[in-house]
């Protein structure tokens, strides 16, 4: 073995451990939320008839994430900019655009409260049966009501993961799952309240998370006074390069997920509540399944802004492709998982033949799927990373709207005789559809021409021609 090669192998061990490094914290961050609905779904199919309840909690816990995903969308790009200040060491603008991310998460949550009362009209207009619709309306209204406090603790989770802290992130997330579980272990089992106590649980946990990982931000001596974390004034300019770069993102996310919570509650409707609960246990597993896919996507984010801040566009190319391989690598592993040992999976949800029946076919969609989700997620977290944000969301609205929700609704009713399968050939072709274009979008290259903080960018290269031209000089 040459001395190349060694080295060669010894630059993509370092690589592949960065990015582990990173992701292992951003995977626990970013599936904290899934696995709290995760664990609901599963303690109120346990309860009262097993189906209603957890329905609702699935139901409507995609489309309370819908309402506040639009924030979260805009927040996941102070990961991006917090990096790109990182990587070319403006450490004063670190602490700038946390805060930024902070007063917009606290105007959003506001804004998102209006649509509270709307919800039993929403959920009875899409034709659930009057209990379900109820308890849906109860889950969803208690969740948003806690919008603030969940967007506050996103913003410095993902400050957290763009300065090189991101066991921080993993400390506070794990805290919240735990105090979630039992806290809706109290209140469902001990308590009987259901899916109320489902939600409170949920909320008490993600109020846990948010509040450690603010206080290890803003208490932690080496962070606080390296990042300027106490910089708290809103800056017009700051936060239109957060708005500019983050609203697409926003936009991205929310039609993404709300089409889903759309296709879910809107075309599976025409399967009654029995299809609605097997597409929702499928859904459970596949969110365990791309949620930690999104972890790797959210440091793939933060390792290609770092990268374009240090002016290395090659690695950051490099460390995209290397998390696609890792997220491939995790997703095709569930996916066998999710063909072997689909009827055991499904009957952890329900004892009913029916519901099993159907899920146990629908599981198998959702394996293959996976292939497909792993390039559009990845591939779309490194395009973020360098602020290429517009077209991306564009894109995913129009496929998504037009292939997986109109598409899914045309074949849902007018092919009947694919029943339940027949949204899901068409998810499977938005899947593959989307994924070919956010690979070739980031290979093109084009973002390699956004800047996204002219003013940092010009300071930072001031910095460096002032420190390398004595040294030319002698």
């Amino acid at each position: 073995m040459t001395e190349s090669t060694t080295k060669l192998e010894t630059e993509e061990q370092r690589a592949l451990v960065e990015l582990l490094r990173l992701a292992g914290p951003t995977v626990a961050q970013m599936a904290s939320y899934t696995l709290m609905q995760f664990l609901d779904t599963w303690m109120l199919s346990h309860v009262g008839d097993r189906i209603t309840a957890p329905t609702a909690a699935a139901n409507s816990g995609i489309l309370a994430f819908s309402i506040i995903s639009l924030g979260m969308g805009v927040l996941w790009v102070v990961n991006t900019l917090v990096s790109q200040c990182y990587g070319r060491r403006d450490f004063a603008g670190c602490g700038r655009y946390l805060w930024q991310g902070v007063w917009f998460s606290l105007v959003f949550a506001v804004l998102a409260v209006p649509a509270l009362p709307l919800a039993p009209a929403m959920f009875s207009h899409l034709g659930h049966e009057p209990e379900l619709a109820r308890q849906e309306s109860l889950y969803l209204q208690i969740l948003v009501m806690f919008a603030a406090v969940k967007l506050v603790g996103t913003t410095f989770q993902q400050f957290l993961l763009a300065v090189d802290r991101a066991k921080f992130v993993m400390y506070a997330t794990i805290a919240g799952v735990s105090v979630n579980a039992v806290a809706a272990w109290l209140l469902i089992f001990h308590y009987k309240l259901g899916v109320v106590g489902a939600a409170w649980g949920q909320n008490i946990g993600v109020t846990v998370e948010s509040l450690l990982a603010l206080a290890f931000v803003l208490l932690a001596p080496a962070v606080r006074a390296k990042y300027h974390v106490f910089d708290w004034r809103a800056r017009a300019e700051a936060m239109r390069t957060l708005l500019r770069v983050g609203i697409p993102s926003g936009f991205q996310v929310v039609t993404d997920v709300l089409a889903w919570g759309v296709w879910g509650n809107l075309v599976f409707a025409f399967f009654g509540t029995k299809g609605m609960a097997a597409n929702n246990y499928v859904f459970r597993y596949m969110a365990v399944s791309f949620m930690p896919a999104f972890g790797i996507s959210t440091a793939v984010t933060a390792l290609v802004g770092r990268y374009i801040g240090r002016g290395r566009p090659d690695l950051a190319v490099h460390r995209a492709h290397l998390g696609f391989g890792v997220a491939v690598t995790y997703m095709l592993a569930c996916a066998a998982l999710f063909v072997v040992a689909r009827r055991p999976l499904i009957g952890l949800f329900t004892i009913d033949e029916e519901v099993m029946r159907t899920g146990v076919t629908l599981l198998v969609f959702a394996a293959a799927y996976q292939l497909f989700d792993a390039v559009y997620i990845v591939y779309y977290g490194a395009l973020r990373g360098a602020g290429d944000t517009f077209v991306p969301a564009v894109a995913t609205a129009v496929l998504c709207w037009s292939i997986t929700v109109l598409g899914g609704y045309v074949v849902a009713r007018y092919a009947t005789r694919f029943g339940p399968s027949g949204p899901w050939y068409v998810a499977s072709a938005y899947g593959a559809i989307l994924g070919a274009f956010m690979y070739l979008r980031f290979v093109r290259g084009g973002w390699r021409n956004i800047h996204l903080d002219h003013a940092g960018a010009v300071a930072s290269k001031e910095k460096s021609a002032s420190t390398t031209l004595p040294a030319l000089q002698t």
